[in-house]
């Protein structure tokens, strides 16, 4: 299959259609993601495993997969190791009891407010009878203390208890083709990876037939703490199935007046996170990325748009440590960590048709490549 042929592939599925991948969107959003627990029972990893389902797709029953926390979706030959990993965290700002008498909290992330004394709604989530159940709904406050920041969880219903995790909590609008709300970072990435599974399934028997695979993880425990550790279930999974290639990750990136990555642009592909201080593409890749963004875009205007500039620090800054980043895909995200999340809806589909074309090239099918790995 040419790169042609599965973008039009994509273009005629209705699957892709933008009706299609906001009713996807809005059940990722519904579902409770906290850090440390996405996976379990009544969080987001099931709904993803229902969407996955629905695709015609299943989650892998590799154990290795599970003990790191994560989910996972193999496309391609049946081998214990992949070629390609793609990573998407589910996991989204969690905080945690600091002091149940006055309901105050600590974050178990970096978090990015917008203002000292921002207010949102917010749940309070608990580990009861075998699932995840909202045990309070209230407000998070934000303010400062002594010349530090103070977080409250003002509890409307319900009760707040040690151990509680609480996440912010908004329902998703649909604005002039925006999304706005929370858990887009990275609703947004799931998304991705799970469509463009669905996409390049119909490669499944031309990479088996070659010996190739490619993993897509949903993992936990991205949200990493206000230290920098960040990314630390991508890096258990690096590290117990080490791709043969290297890995794409897939999550939200940055706004960026200043070189035009904002909302409505499409794809956006990175080479280097957080500055230098996480992932580097190495210079092949680079070029691959570059000589296909510009073929794309001839054929498909506003598919991808290249982003040299600070994309953040994500699964990539451990993950890198134990396989070669060869990409940086995402969605251009304004607000991010809020309840004010923005993105645009026609940039997830052209998001997933990008995606797909890439991968198409890094890990290539029997039918467009030989037998080498060159790049």
């Amino acid at each position: 299959m040419t790169v042609e042929n599965l973008i039009t592939q994509i273009s005629e599925d209705p699957v892709y259609s933008a009706d299609a991948i906001h009713g996807y969107l809005r059940r990722l959003l519904a579902a409770p993601a906290p850090n440390s627990g996405a996976a379990l029972p009544g969080a987001v990893g099931e709904i993803i495993g229902d969407i996955a389902a629905e695709l015609g797709l299943s989650l892998s029953a590799d154990p290795r997969i599970r003990a790191t926390g994560n989910l996972a979706i193999e496309v391609g030959a049946a081998s214990a190791e992949a070629d390609l990993l793609i990573t998407a965290h589910m996991d989204r700002p969690s905080f945690r009891v600091l002091n149940l008498a006055d309901a105050t909290l600590y974050p178990l992330c970096a978090i990015r407010i917008p203002h000292p004394q921002y207010r949102c709604r917010a749940i309070a989530l608990r580990y009861l009878a075998g699932r995840i159940e909202t045990a309070a709904e209230g407000e998070l406050q934000f303010g400062e203390l002594d010349g530090g920041r103070q977080i409250r969880f003002d509890v409307k219903k319900g009760s707040l208890a040690w151990g509680d995790t609480v996440l912010m909590a908004a329902e998703p609008r649909l604005v002039n083709g925006r999304v706005i709300g929370t858990g887009l970072d990275n609703a947004t990435g799931a998304l991705l990876g799970l469509l463009s599974a669905r996409a390049l399934s119909a490669l499944s028997d031309n990479l088996a037939a070659r010996g190739r695979k490619v993993l897509f993880a949903f993992t936990d425990q991205e949200e990493g703490p206000p230290d920098g550790l960040f990314g630390q279930g991508a890096s258990r999974l690096a590290q117990a199935l080490p791709p043969r290639l290297g890995f794409i990750n897939i999550d939200a990136h940055n706004v960026d007046e200043s070189t035009g990555h904002v909302p409505g642009i499409g794809a956006s592909h990175a080479f280097v996170s957080g500055y230098g201080r996480g992932s580097v593409v190495p210079l092949d890749y680079q070029a691959l990325a570059t000589d296909l963004a510009e073929a794309i875009n001839r054929a498909e205007p506003g598919t991808v748009k290249l982003n040299y500039g600070y994309v953040s620090r994500s699964d990539d800054m451990l993950g890198s440590l134990n396989a070669r980043c060869l990409g940086l895909i995402g969605v251009v995200l304004e607000n991010a960590h809020t309840t004010e999340e923005t993105v645009a809806l026609g940039d997830l589909v052209a998001a997933v048709r990008w995606l797909s074309a890439f991968v198409l090239q890094v890990v290539p099918s029997k039918s467009i490549a030989s037998d080498t790995d060159a790049c």
